[in-house]
Order: structure tokens, then C-alpha cells, then sequence
């Protein structure tokens, strides 16, 4: 991003509106004003999807269409998420969602981490799926720990991604 606040580049906007999506498909929509904001950014860095200008173009009185419009957005640019309907298949649809992130390069691997154990393995609880992340967390505790963390965090997530299977898709 440039020191101005405006993403130099459509890849930029991008992957802003993508990290704001990390923590809303969570449920944590926070303020409509932000999503409003990253959208003309967005509009301004050249970005185009049927959504975007509508999103960007929220008055005050509207903001309460924001979230659904900011969902749109994040589908258009292909990467939303739509967890299943059952809570603990969705909580590791999420897990699984959030390790991809981290292994494409689009999340940082102690964010993607922190996001897996404060808002599914703490609430899902000791599991075979979950065990290569929460093994990860708890080996950076270990004041000798060796490793370069980012890369200790990506491998881990790529084992998370080999133990959760992908989301089936309805036909």
C-alpha cells in the first residue's frame, strides 16, 4: 500500500479486501464504514466486480447493506467462503479455509495461526484434524525454538490441510 492509504496497485486492493475477509467470514463484520472505504480504495486501484461500485457507493442511511454486499465482493473476486451448515464441519471448513490462506501466500502465517486456535481449536477442542497447528503453536513457546516461525506456521498449516478434506460441493 502507499504511504497515502491508497492501494498502488488492483493487487493491492485486493489483498486488502482479502484480509478484511479473514476475519469477516469469521462473523467479526466490525464497522460497515470500513468495508465502504476498502471498496473505493479498491474502485480507485482499478478493481472491477459487478459489486464493488455498489458496496464503495454506500451512503450513511445504507450501511446496514454492507456486510451482504461485501460477501458479493469477496465472491466475485473468488475467494468467499461458505462454510456447511453443521457447526463443526463449518468450524473446520473455516480451519481448512484459514491454512489455504496461509500456504497461498495471502495470510500471514501468525495471524492464520491465531485465527485457527482462538476461533476453532479453542472451541472445538483436542482433535486429530487440529493437532499440526496446535503442536506448531505450542513449540514456538520453547525459548530455544529453532525454527523460522512464518515457515514453522506454513508447514503446519499445509499438515492441517492434508488431515481436513475439502468442502464438497452440492450438485
Amino acid at each position: 500500500m502507499t504511504t497515502s492509504g491508497v492501494p498502488g496497485t488492483a493487487a493491492e486492493a485486493v489483498q486488502e479486501l482479502r484480509e478484511i475477509a479473514h476475519w469477516w467470514t469469521d462473523g467479526q463484520h466490525g464497522d460497515p464504514d470500513h468495508l465502504i472505504q476498502a471498496a473505493l480504495r479498491a474502485l480507485i486501484a482499478g478493481v472491477e466486480t459487478p459489486s464493488l461500485p455498489l458496496l464503495a457507493g454506500l451512503l450513511r442511511s445504507e450501511q446496514a447493506q454492507a456486510s451482504e454486499l461485501f460477501g458479493q465482493v469477496v465472491d466475485e473476486l473468488g475467494f468467499g467462503f461458505h462454510p456447511p451448515e453443521d457447526y463443526w464441519e463449518g468450524r473446520l471448513a473455516l480451519a481448512r479455509w484459514w491454512a489455504a490462506e496461509i500456504v497461498g501466500g495471502w495470510l500471514a502465517p501468525a495471524d492464520g495461526a491465531e485465527l485457527i486456535i482462538e476461533n476453532v481449536a479453542e472451541a472445538y477442542g483436542q482433535s486429530e484434524e487440529l493437532a499440526p497447528m496446535v503442536d506448531a503453536v505450542r513449540a514456538l513457546q520453547d525459548p530455544h525454538f529453532p525454527d523460522d516461525i512464518p515457515t514453522h506456521l506454513t508447514r503446519a498449516a499445509r499438515d492441517l490441510l492434508a488431515r481436513i478434506p475439502p468442502q464438497s460441493t452440492p450438485s
